[in-house]
Formats: structure tokens, sequence, C-alpha cells
């Protein structure tokens, strides 16, 4: 799936004020230039392919873009089923997957949903 399909994905919901949003089972739409935004450092390598993998541990955090300063959108749990989309390797060499969610997760985040994580828990 490529980067101007993905644009067609819609996600939405709303967020009640001041709960936040890690574990909001609604969130805005993400399109994938927003996503991979100002955390993603010109030294970045980008790696576009589509597999499927799942994610290691339980609340693995679902991040708006790739590196650890990026917000939080909501958190997956093991076993989950993800489709990676593209992959990158930020400053510092942790990869990181964009990745839209096969089913609905434990955390709250619906299926289709898209965001950044890190490939350090994903098997």
């Amino acid at each position: 799936m490529g980067r101007k399909s993905l644009r067609t994905l819609v996600v939405s919901g709303a967020l009640v004020a001041g709960v936040g949003l890690v574990g909001v089972s609604a969130a805005s739409a993400l399109v994938p230039a927003e996503v991979a935004g100002p955390a993603q450092s010109e030294s970045a390598s980008a790696v576009d392919y589509v597999s499927t993998r799942s994610a290691t541990v339980d609340g693995l955090r679902v991040r708006m873009g790739p590196g650890t300063d990026s917000a939080i959108l909501g958190q997956i749990y093991a076993g989950e089923p993800l489709q990676v989309i593209t992959s990158t390797r930020v400053d510092g060499g942790q990869r990181w997957s964009l990745v839209m969610l096969q089913s609905d997760s434990a955390g709250g985040l619906p299926s289709g949903y898209v965001g950044w994580v890190t490939d350090a828990y994903l098997y």
C-alpha cells in the first residue's frame, strides 16, 4: 500500500479535553506525509515495503512520528497484527516502522489506525 492510497484512509473520532491521547479509543486521522514530520532527520534512511508483523510486548506506544520525542497516540498489545507500510532509521540508529492496525487494539485504537512504532518490539 503506497503513501497516496494511505492518504485516503480516514480514522475519525473525538478527544475528550484533559484525557490525553494514551488509551483513547477515538483519534484523529493521520496522513503519512504529516506523520513523517520533523522527528525524522535528514540523515535518516527509509525503506518502503509491506509486511505483516506483531507487537512482542503489551503497551507498545504508537506515535505520531518516528522517535521518542513524537506525541503518543495510543498503545498496542502483544500479538496484535500490524501491517508495516514503511520503515526508517533515525539519528542514533533506532529503526521505526509506520504501521496500520489490522484489528481493533486492546489499547483502544481502531482497526486501520496508522502510526509509528519502534521496530525493537515487533516480530
